[in-house]
C-alpha cells in the first residue's frame, strides 16, 4: 500500500476529487514514521496529501505509527493498541478504523490524507462538553493526519428527524431542529469567547469570486458584512447528521475537516452564521429527498434559527448583525451552495437539483433587494423633511397644518422603513 500508487489507486477513495485531479507524483516532505508524502496536482492548484504505508489492519503497525518518536506532532492522549482489536470501517466516506482497546473501550480513528489546517485539534482544544471533539491526533505541520474520537452516546438527529418525517409528525421535527439550532448556538458561545475578530468583507467577498469562477456560475453577489459580523472558530463541517441526541442533551460530532475543505479557495476564519448556513443545506438536503412540502421546510429552517438564537450571544443574533441587506444569513447560504457546486465538480458527479434551484433564484433575490431601496430612500428623504417641517412657517402659517404634516412624514418615514425591513431576505 504505497508501493504502486497511481491516479487509478486513489480514485478508488470516496473521498478522492476525482473530477479535478490530474495527476499524483511522490513529494519531498517531511512525514511520521508509516507514511509517504504525495503531491496531488488538480485543474486549479496543487496539494500535500499524506498517504499510509504498511498493513493498516496489523495492531503493530499502530503501535509502530503511534510510538513516540515517530515523527510529526502528536498531541492529547493516544489509545492503547497493546492487546486490542483494529477494524475497518469500509462505509464512512474517510478511511476509518474502530480500535477495541484491551480494556473493551472503542475509539474511532480517523485518517484525514488532505487537510487543510487542523481545525479537528483547533475545536478539541475548546474543551466545550458541547462537542465530542477528538481527545488525541497525530499532526504533520499544522494538518491533521489522524485524529482520536470517543464514540458519543444517542440518536442521530438527521435519523431522527427523517422518522419524524416519514411519520407525518412535523411538531417533533421542528423540535429536533430547535435542539439542533440550540447545540450549535451553545458551541458558538464558547468559540466567540475563545476568538473573535473583525469581519474580513474583502476576504470573503473575494473568495466567493474565486468560487463562481470554479463553478461558472452565472451569479455575481458581494456582500458589505456589518461590524457585527466577527470572524470565529467554525466546526467547518456542520450538518444536522452531526448532532447527537439524547434524551436529555444534544452533542456535536463530526468534529474535523472533510478533505475537500482543501481543495476549494483557501480560507482562514468564517463567522458563526456559516455554520447556520450549513445546517439549513443539510436541511435543504433532507427536504430534497424526502419531497416534504416548501412550508414544512420553512418551518424547520425557523424552528433551527430559533434554537440557534436562543442560546448563541446576542452580540451575533441581534437584527443588525443579521441584516440581509449586508450579508446576515442568506450571503453564506450563498456560499454554501456554491460550495455544494464546487464539490460536485470535483467528485465528478451532477450538481444536485436544490442547488441549481438556489443558484437559479439568486438574480430574483438580488433585484427584491434592489426594488427595496427604494422604500430605505423614502423613508430617509421623509425622516429628514420631517426634521424641517416645524421650520416652514413662511410656506405654512399655521402652527397645527405643520404639526400634522410633522407627524405625517414622520409616520411615512416609519413605514417606509418597516416596508424596507419585511422586504429583506429572511434569516429562515
Amino acid at each position: 500500500m504505497g508501493e504502486h500508487l497511481s491516479m487509478e489507486t486513489f480514485a478508488k477513495e470516496a473521498w478522492f476529487p476525482v473530477g479535478i485531479a490530474q495527476s499524483v507524483e511522490p513529494a519531498a516532505s517531511q512525514v511520521p514514521e508509516g507514511f509517504e508524502a504525495w503531491r496531488l496536482h488538480t485543474s486549479f492548484d496543487s496539494h500535500l496529501l499524506f498517504w499510509p504505508v504498511g498493513n493498516l489492519d496489523s495492531i503493530e503497525w499502530w503501535q509502530r505509527v503511534i510510538s513516540i518518536g515517530g515523527g510529526g506532532i502528536r498531541w492529547g492522549e493516544p489509545p492503547n493498541f497493546d492487546g486490542g482489536k483494529i477494524e475497518r470501517i469500509k462505509s464512512a466516506n474517510l478511511p476509518t478504523f474502530l480500535l477495541t482497546e484491551n480494556s473493551r473501550r472503542k475509539i474511532t480513528i480517523l485518517l484525514l490524507p488532505l487537510d487543510e489546517k487542523g481545525n479537528g485539534r483547533t475545536l478539541a482544544e475548546l474543551e466545550t462538553p458541547h462537542l465530542n471533539s477528538a481527545f488525541g491526533g497525530l499532526q504533520v505541520g499544522n494538518k491533521d493526519l489522524l485524529l482520536f474520537f470517543r464514540q458519543a452516546d444517542g440518536e442521530c438527529a438527521e435519523k431522527l428527524l427523517v422518522e419524524s418525517i416519514d411519520d407525518g409528525n412535523f411538531d417533533l421535527a421542528r423540535e429536533i431542529c430547535f435542539r439542533v439550532g440550540t447545540v450549535l448556538g451553545n458551541f458558538h458561545s464558547i468559540a466567540l469567547a475563545k476568538k473573535a475578530m473583525p469581519n474580513d468583507e474583502r476576504k470573503w467577498n473575494n473568495r466567493l469570486k474565486k468560487l463562481e469562477e470554479r463553478v461558472q456560475s452565472n451569479t455575481l453577489w458581494r456582500a458589505p458584512h456589518t461590524r457585527g459580523t466577527v470572524a470565529t472558530i467554525t466546526h467547518r463541517n456542520f450538518s444536522i447528521k452531526s448532532v447527537i441526541i439524547d434524551q436529555d442533551d444534544e452533542l456535536i460530532d463530526n468534529c474535523h475537516d472533510i478533505p475537500l475543505n482543501s481543495i476549494l479557495p483557501p480560507s482562514r476564519d468564517y463567522p458563526a452564521v456559516r455554520d447556520l448556513a450549513s445546517a439549513y443545506r443539510s436541511l435543504a438536503s433532507i427536504s430534497e429527498v424526502k419531497k416534504i412540502s416548501q412550508d414544512n421546510e420553512i418551518s424547520l429552517r425557523k424552528a433551527l434559527f430559533e434554537g440557534w438564537k436562543f442560546s448563541a450571544p446576542k452580540s451575533i443574533t441581534s437584527p443588525t448583525t443579521l441584516d440581509s441587506y449586508r450579508g446576515g444569513v442568506p450571503i453564506w447560504e450563498y456560499e454554501q451552495v456554491l460550495e455544494e457546486a464546487a464539490m460536485a465538480q470535483a467528485m465528478n458527479q451532477q450538481i444536485p437539483e436544490r442547488t441549481k434551484w438556489w443558484l437559479n433564484h439568486v438574480n430574483r433575490i438580488q433585484a427584491e433587494m434592489y426594488r427595496s431601496r427604494s422604500f430605505a430612500a423614502i423613508s430617509l428623504i421623509c425622516g429628514i423633511a420631517a426634521l424641517f417641517a416645524p421650520f416652514t412657517d413662511q410656506w405654512i402659517q399655521s402652527l397645527s397644518d405643520r404639526i400634522y404634516l410633522t407627524g405625517a412624514l414622520l409616520l411615512s418615514s416609519l413605514v417606509s422603513r418597516w416596508f424596507y425591513r419585511i422586504r429583506a431576505p429572511p434569516q429562515y
